[in-house]
């Protein structure tokens, strides 16, 4: 074999490995993302600029998902067998009681132009009468953080008076503004809570200008989710011995 063959076969070698190792990296990290469910509560079924379709991301920084369930709100649950952040069908279950649906018009014009979070926003389930409340069945995660989020047509106050399995007042903080004003979810406009098991129970209450709408919410599955870096190092020390012995 010639000098510049060599050189060019051990460059290609060189390389066939790098670009198998980074695929494995990268495969190896996609493999530890959490499943979540992700719902967005709409005013009613007929309503296209609050239905998220399936590859619209959307949700808290952080947390942004696609596959979205689209539930109308306006009518008594439950919505069955919710699907995950990959489209596979859950055994997850949510049923709801709703005294009065609504919705934030400073939403309007990013959710026509298919903004994923302004979608959320622009419908929600009100709290008159007895709150915004639902209740989430048969989650298969053994633990899981929720994450909710709340919408308004009216500025001022707060958001909470939120009892999450049982445990509250929970609240966000800040002033509650609408859309228009406050068009990321943050700690004013969203709610994190972790170290959750079994079935997710949500009372919410009005207290005056303290609101308790539910625009939607997610949970998150963290369930025994490996340490990134030990399984990537693990994952290419077995990727390098095979192409070791291959030289």
């Amino acid at each position: 074999m010639s000098f510049h063959l060599y050189r060019h076969t051990k460059q290609t070698h060189n390389h066939m490995k790098k670009t198998i190792m980074l695929a494995a990296s990268a495969a190896l990290l996609g493999s530890v993302q959490a499943a979540t469910i992700s719902v967005n509560f709409t005013e009613d079924a007929g309503r296209a600029n609050q239905q998220l379709g399936a590859a619209d991301l959307a949700g808290r920084t952080g947390y942004e998902q696609t596959n979205w369930n689209n539930v109308a709100s306006n009518v008594a649950g439950p919505s069955l067998d919710l699907i995950d952040s990959t489209g596979a069908t859950t055994t997850a279950d949510v049923s709801w009681a709703t005294t009065n649906v609504w919705g934030d018009g400073t939403a309007n014009t990013d959710a026509d132009a298919g903004v994923g979070n302004a979608r959320i926003a622009r419908g929600y389930k009100d709290d008159v009468g007895d709150g915004a409340d639902f209740t989430v069945t048969n989650i298969g995660y053994a633990t899981y953080t929720a994450v909710l989020y709340f919408s308004t047509d009216a500025g001022g106050g707060t958001y909470g008076n939120f009892t999450v399995n049982g445990v509250g007042p929970q609240t966000s903080t800040g002033t509650k503004e609408q859309y228009g004003t406050n068009p990321i979810w943050d700690d004013t406009n969203s709610l994190v809570i972790t170290g959750l098991t079994g079935d997710l129970v949500v009372d919410g209450t009005r207290d005056g200008a303290n609101r308790a709408t539910i625009a939607g919410f997610q949970i998150i599955d963290t369930t025994a989710i490996p340490e990134p870096t030990s399984t990537a190092l693990l994952g290419l020390g077995g990727m390098a011995l095979i192409l070791r012995r291959r030289k």
